[in-house]
């Protein structure tokens, strides 16, 4: 029982039924001018919940939890022409999509300079750990 005397399934469901709707994802709009303009947001729900048996005494319990997430994705600019969308730039995104690019590329290069070295018969151009130790303990 919550403190305020409903089960606590209950509170979480008021709690996801206050959070649904279009007010999560825009914002309050911002008057200047003749324009305003209205952010706009993503936003993510994840949870999950487990149950257990017996009484709340002497029974086996469970559990839940979950999350929410919102991020700006951009804003609406609303005028005397129209209104028009436009979108914010994510850099941790642009960022990580470069990061994937250099790693593949990096992966590529690596196994194609090993295959041709392996082709040509020539030695890895590391020294096999068990040498890499004899040098240590000399």
């Amino acid at each position: 029982m919550a403190r305020n005397g409903k089960p606590r399934g209950v509170r979480l469901r008021e709690l996801v039924g206050a959070l649904s709707g279009a007010r999560l994802c825009y914002g309050k709009a911002i008057e200047i001018g003749d324009r305003a303009v209205v952010p706009v947001a993503r936003v993510r729900a994840f949870g999950g919940g487990g149950g257990g048996i017996g009484t709340p005494e002497a029974g086996q319990g469970g559990g839940g939890g979950g999350r929410i997430d919102a991020s700006p994705i951009g804003f609406i600019d609303v005028g005397p022409e129209g209104a028009r969308f436009q979108p914010i730039r994510d850099p941790e995104r642009t960022m990580s999509a470069v990061r994937s690019a250099i790693a593949t590329a990096t992966f590529v290069v690596g196994s194609v300079a090993g295959v041709r070295a392996l082709q040509r018969g020539r030695r890895p151009a590391l020294p096999a750990p068990r040498k890499l130790l004899e040098r240590r303990s000399r």
